[in-house]
């Protein structure tokens, strides 16, 4: 809804968690990624995963061009693609 109002003429909402958790979070525990020695890469491992599907789809879309920003919020970002 945001998006369409920002002037989007489509919007692909998925579902990653999945792909997150297998392909990401497993190998990040197995790899001990741990900032700090305290605080998991939750966030920093989650862009890796949203732009190859951002990528995949932007392929499959002809887009010549991708752009992914955020408004700073503190840690609660809201992110646009």
């Amino acid at each position: 809804e945001k998006a369409m109002k920002c002037g989007a003429v489509k919007v692909f909402i998925e579902d990653l968690k999945e792909d997150f958790v297998v392909n990401y979070v497993y190998e990040a525990v197995k790899a001990n990624a741990i900032y700090e020695s305290r605080y998991l890469l939750g966030t920093s491992l989650a862009r890796p995963c949203i732009t190859k599907r951002q990528i995949e789809i932007a392929q499959k879309e002809g887009a010549k061009y991708v752009a992914h920003g955020a408004t700073g919020k503190g840690n609660d970002q809201v992110r646009f693609e």
